[in-house]
């Protein structure tokens, strides 16, 4: 189906009864709007590689959060691409493949391979630690973008629930990932650098016996 699409028609477009609906735009060559039956709606470019000759086709995003005129900008771009022998749907997947060499999850997991498992009795522990306190919330995040306030930020939430001891542990194994990404010339600086522990450890006291008492003073 081709029409040429405005902002009224792409927000009132009704879903079809089954399978996919695909709309192309008269007014942008290859931009196609897309809508399921449970009426999610995304835009996509159609192509064909100029190496290939094959067809192809490369998502853009969903509606509403991509609009009409943002996927007509993002097709016009993609077009060019075409126009100077690239293929924007590889494209796309090298950005995510760079973009996820990048995150912190990747740099947790270089961190574990290259220095934890060769060096560290105790790297059980730092696995365990950054698998279920550090990596839900900094799984897929540019590691080059966590600064000193996401760090307090993390560990305050765990002096929060109760869990001190856990908190200043957090801390220092995030310390020492970072350490390791500025010796590995990934970062240039450790976020954690001279951070004061944030969790206040209860240090357990024994009082003495009698018995010990005696025992200490006659061993003077």
């Amino acid at each position: 189906m081709q029409r040429p699409l405005t902002d009224a028609f792409v927000r009132s477009v009704k879903p079809p009864a089954s399978g996919r609906l695909e709309i192309s735009d008269m007014r942008c060559a290859g931009l196609a709007l897309r809508i399921t039956p449970n009426g999610v709606k995304s835009w996509a470019f159609r192509f064909r590689d100029r190496t290939t000759g094959r067809p192809g086709r490369a998502t853009i995003g969903q509606y509403p959060a991509v609009g009409l005129t943002a996927a007509r900008a993002s097709a016009d771009a993609m077009r060019r691409d075409v126009a100077n022998g690239i293929n924007p749907a590889a494209r796309k997947q090298q950005d995510r493949a760079a973009a996820g060499a990048k995150a912190f999850g990747a740099l947790a997991e270089r961190y574990l391979i290259e220095h934890a498992r060769r060096h560290k009795r105790s790297y059980q522990g730092d696995e365990r630690n950054l698998r279920k306190h550090v990596l839900p919330r900094w799984q897929n995040r540019p590691y080059a973008s966590i600064k000193r306030g996401d760090v307090i930020e993390l560990v305050e939430g765990l002096v929060t629930a109760g869990k001190p001891t856990l908190a200043n542990r957090v801390q220092s194994l995030v310390s020492t990932v970072f350490t390791f990404a500025v010796d590995a010339g990934l970062v240039e600086f450790n976020p954690c650098h001279r951070l004061r522990k944030r969790g206040v450890e209860n240090v357990g006291r024994r009082v003495l016996s009698d018995a010990e008492i005696r025992l200490f003073w006659n061993g003077m």
